[in-house]
């Protein structure tokens, strides 16, 4: 059957109508189906009534002509291709109604020509490539929408779960509460289950908007694989259930891979097949498979076999969808939103393999998939044994290093963490808690003759920030090795730091195994020298005459008393032991001011940060919070981003006006952006729901 497109054909002359109406009527391909109006009206009407294909409008109608109707259709949102008829040719008028927005302008004696059907058809190409247009923009907007609702869907759900999970800790800490405390337990496990929920929801939103990056590194894999052997075990432990893990041949010693998002593929399947096993054993397997013929690409191959309630054969082809679960499954209340499975397929994809099921019902389900371990040609390969100590443990027994590492964060309890671990290696370290600070430790060693061999620097701080700092390092001709230290894992992140001048990247929370291969590469091994060196504390007031940053001195200030010797750098017990010291000395360690629009979410974090010591007001609007700023000095604010009469960007933009030294932090149910944060100076982030101990590691 041949195409017909219905034509609105708008004429004020009856033989003009019937002329045009009877060449088109003889037309065999395409067929045309024609609506005739006489006057714009009419056509607008007529539009409101059909849907049409194409509109033929004649120039003069009356006391109107094409472009008034053009004007009126415009107006009226018609988006049909309109093609001109007239009785004369004029080259102006072709012009001016070309520019109204006609598809096309013909003279009417062309209408029996050849010319006719070819602007017809060039109009109706014009129309598809329209719709299309229209589609595409309906699509993104779509999208546009779906992110902006799931991230004020994360707002509002942490908001709540904060009070939930923060109020519980508190009753469970509470001796008083020993008798509640398994009721208490189960609030708190399926809070954090909701939770685990949620973060599913907002990680597959990621995927599938292409926001997530893998971060490829060299990973041990025996070590890799007995570390989950280790996470998971316990978990198939309490049901009875043995945990085994092997190898079916000789795997290579390291790969390359994002770790974490290999390990949580592997809990999700060994998860699910804990979940749904009963009774018997959970097989984790990895082998190396041949050389493929397309590209001569050695691949790994990991598998998840359970014994436990097995799927259907009809249903094996929908678990890998989002929302999609097996409905025996549902009834038999395991709970799930359905995403772990689509989220592990897309992070498999993103890894260069594919993922696969084989189940039988009532017997059991194995889990294949596939990664790409990058170059493993020249690696060694032996099978896998769970009894070798884990990637951490090697690195601790065996990596020793000398040389003098600059440990650089405004968090004191990551300071302490971070040195904690490089004297594991048995480097000597020291502190700073700002890159100012930095700075000046930085040219005072050198200026001493003992230069440090590493700064581990934190990119977001108050006084100066990581880049800044390094900038001011170069600039002083230091040329010490300095690693960003970072919390952010936008995509680009990782190069963009490179491209700053830093010599490496480390992500948070740091990794033993990747702060070993870090302090391995930049510095020297000295296999079997044990404890690290005292040194002095660094002069900053000599470092002082070749440092022209204009806040140094007030920052120096801060730090020792003029005429103050210098002290031996505290080691991280040392640090810890002054921090205790300092909050019973000096219970309320900071003026904060807490921004925060849900009374129950304001009020738990005013407790929680009371219980820690600090001294706490709340505004519950942007106006209130900026009025408390101009008449009272805070150490810190924590803001929300979604208040009622502003938002949380909005309102630190104002407070900087106000104070520059203050430390800003961002809690909130969804992530902000962080470019703006870098422009503020933002000291930190915290998504909801916040724990006692996120709080405590902010100050």
């Amino acid at each position: 059957m041949s195409e017909v497109i219905r034509v609105l054909l708008v004429e004020d002359d009856e033989d003009d109508y019937f002329l045009t109406a009877d060449y088109m009527s003889q037309c065999d391909e395409p067929r045309f189906h024609i609506t005739w109006v006489t006057n714009g009206k009419a056509a607008i009407d007529a539009f409101q009534k059909r849907t049409f294909d194409i509109c033929l409008l004649d120039y003069i109608l009356g006391a109107e002509n094409a472009l008034d109707v053009m004007a009126t259709f415009k107006a009226a949102g018609i988006t049909v291709p309109v093609v001109i008829l007239t009785g004369q040719t004029d080259s102006q008028v072709d012009d001016m109604v070309m520019r109204a927005g006609a598809a096309d302008y013909l003279n009417k004696s062309e209408i029996e020509s050849p010319r006719f059907m070819r602007t017809m058809r060039y109009a109706m190409v014009r129309r598809e490539m329209e719709n299309e247009r229209i589609e595409r923009h309906k699509v993104e907007q779509q999208n546009k929408a779906k992110d902006k609702f799931l991230a004020h869907l994360g707002h509002e759900l942490r908001t709540p779960l904060t009070s939930i999970l923060g109020y519980t800790e508190l009753l469970l800490d509470d001796k008083a509460n020993a008798d509640m405390s398994q009721e208490l337990s189960i609030i708190h496990t399926n809070g954090k289950h909701l939770l685990s929920l949620l973060n599913d929801l907002l990680d597959m939103s990621r995927i599938m908007a292409n926001k997530l990056e893998l971060a490829r590194r060299e990973v041990n894999l025996n070590g890799f694989l007995t570390d989950v052997h280790s996470l998971m075990n316990l978990a198939a432990k309490d049901k009875g259930l043995t945990m085994e893990v092997s190898s079916r041949n000789d795997i290579p010693d390291f790969i390359s891979a994002d770790p974490t998002r290999l390990r949580q593929i592997l809990i999700n399947l060994i998860s699910n097949a804990v979940k749904f096993t009963d009774t018997g054993t959970i097989q984790v397997t990895v082998e190396t498979l041949p050389p493929r013929r397309e590209d001569n690409k050695e691949m790994l191959l990991f598998r998840v076999i359970d014994s436990g309630i097995g799927m259907p054969p009809n249903k094996l082809d929908d678990i890998f969808r989002p929302f999609e679960q097996i409905e025996d499954v549902m009834r038999a209340n395991h709970g799930g939103a359905g995403l772990g499975l689509a989220i592990c397929r897309e992070l498999v994809n993103t890894m260069g393999g594919e993922i696969s099921v084989e189940s039988v019902f009532g017997r059991g389900s194995t889990f294949s998939f596939t990664i790409d371990p990058g170059d493993i040609s020249n690696q060694h390969f032996d099978m896998f044994k769970l009894t070798a100590p884990t990637v951490d443990e090697q690195n601790k027994n065996k990596l020793h290093v000398t040389g003098r590492v600059l440990i650089v964060d405004d968090l004191r309890e990551l300071r302490k963490l971070t040195g904690h671990m490089v004297s594991q290696c048995h480097a000597t370290v020291s502190y700073a808690e700002n890159g100012v600070k930095a700075l000046e430790a930085v040219l005072q060693a050198e200026q001493s003759g003992k230069p440090y061999h590493l700064v581990l620097m934190d990119i977001h701080m108050p006084v100066m920030n990581g880049i800044d700092a390094l900038k001011a390092m170069r600039k002083h001709q230091c040329n010490v090795a300095v690693v960003a230290i970072t919390a952010a894992s936008r995509k680009g992140l990782r190069q963009s730091l490179l491209d700053e001048g830093f010599d490496d990247v480390l992500g948070k929370p740091i990794e033993k195994t990747e702060l070993f291969a870090i302090l391995d590469r930049y510095l020297i091994s000295t296999p079997g020298i044990s404890g690290h060196s005292v040194e002095e504390e660094p002069n900053y007031q000599k470092a002082m005459q070749s440092i022209s940053y204009s806040g140094t001195k007030d920052a120096f200030n801060e730090s020792a008393p003029d005429g103050e010797a210098a002290s031996t750098p505290p080691t991280p017990q040392q640090e810890q032991a002054s921090a205790t010291k300092e909050e019973v000395t000096d219970p309320s360690l900071k003026q904060v001011l807490l921004v925060e629009d849900d009374h129950d979410a304001a009020e738990l974090m005013k407790l929680l940060l009371s219980h820690l010591g600090h001294n706490v007001d709340v505004a519950y609007c942007a106006k209130d919070a900026l009025d408390k700023v101009k008449h009272r000095p805070y150490d810190a604010a924590l803001l929300d981003l979604t208040l009622p009469d502003d938002d949380g960007i909005s309102l630190a933009r104002n407070i900087r006006t106000v104070s520059d030294a203050m430390e800003i932090y961002i809690v909130s149910g969804r992530e902000p952006d962080n470019t703006e944060l870098e422009e503020l100076n933002i000291s930190g982030t915290l998504l909801k729901p916040v724990s006692r101990s996120d709080l405590a590691a902010l100050f």
